[in-house]
């Protein structure tokens, strides 16, 4: 028979596999930079749009990164990305696309025939930070600065979650990293955005993760299984918080707070998790709009 600590390790182990799996197949993991980037440029179109995003070489990552937009074969804009992003690492891995992460998008985010302009910067470091650029065009001939949305280690993907031809932003609350328990063994609960203009024209985001259920119902469903199947830590390092902050989370994302605290009840009388854990979650999600 195995130790305790032993298969909660294990346990641990297969969530976090688990919600890197679910990442990967969302493709909101991104990708780790490398040395002696080259000079190179990503190009994408929709429609009349067309957006170029071009460097010079560097050690790192690329430098003098120059973000051109052009509408019917006219240049209407041409920015200097070195004011939007000091000291990031613009381009990991090089030029390239890897997997589903892309540095260039060119979409039409929110079904008004009028593409936007998506660029991405990376902090660098082993897991932070991805943050999205957003460029809205402004019908005087020029874009908007730079509308920001921060993801942190989390990431997100474009899907039409409402079949509505409206491109949400979906990814995942990089609140919960580290929170409770160690980076590979926390999970972050879905965190869907949505692109919209706001009453002075500029671009903006709303947060409508409890309008599109079924991937928290999912999410919980896989964690309310680890988290039954787990046993009390051995060594006290309680990795098991992890997922189960994100599971009650999702609980209070579903309307279903009280079932939520009432498995939290469980995993404490189980010592499944260290004392004043129960109210430090609480607290956090309040904090964080969860309750």
């Amino acid at each position: 028979m195995s130790a305790p600590g032993g298969r909660l390790r294990r346990t641990v182990t297969q969530v976090a596999l688990g919600a890197a799996a679910l990442a990967g197949a969302l493709g909101l993991v991104a990708p780790a930079a490398r040395a002696e980037v080259p000079a190179g440029s990503v190009t994408r179109t929709s429609g009349t749009v067309t957006a170029t995003l071009s460097w010079q070489a560097g050690e790192f990552a690329g430098t003098s990164p120059r973000l051109a937009i052009s509408r019917g074969g006219t240049l209407v804009d041409n920015f200097d990305l070195g004011t939007v992003c000091r000291g990031c690492e613009l381009f990991p891995d090089g030029a390239e696309d890897r997997g589903s992460f892309s540095l260039l998008t060119v979409a039409d985010l929110d079904s008004d025939h009028e593409p936007e302009v998506l660029f991405e910067t990376l902090s660098g470091g082993a897991h932070c930070c991805q943050t999205t650029r957003i460029y809205r065009y402004l019908g005087n001939g020029g874009y908007s600065r730079p509308l920001s949305v921060p993801w942190g280690n989390a990431g997100y993907v474009l899907k039409d979650l409402g079949h509505d031809g409206r491109q949400e932003l979906v990814g995942g609350d990089d609140a919960f990293a580290y929170a409770f328990s160690s980076y590979a063994a926390s999970v972050f609960p879905p965190k869907i955005v949505r692109y919209a203009v706001g009453r002075n024209g500029l671009p903006a985001v709303k947060n409508v993760t409890r309008s599109y259920p079924a991937p928290v119902r999912t999410q919980a469903k896989a964690l309310l299984k680890a988290i039954r199947e787990a046993r009390p830590s051995a060594d006290g390092t309680y990795e098991i918080q992890g997922p189960i902050a994100a599971y009650v989370a999702d609980e209070y994302l579903l309307g279903r707070g009280r079932v939520g605290r009432a498995e939290l009840a469980r995993v404490r009388a189980r010592r499944l998790v260290a004392p004043g854990f129960g109210r430090s979650l609480l607290s956090f999600l309040h904090t964080h709009r969860y309750r």
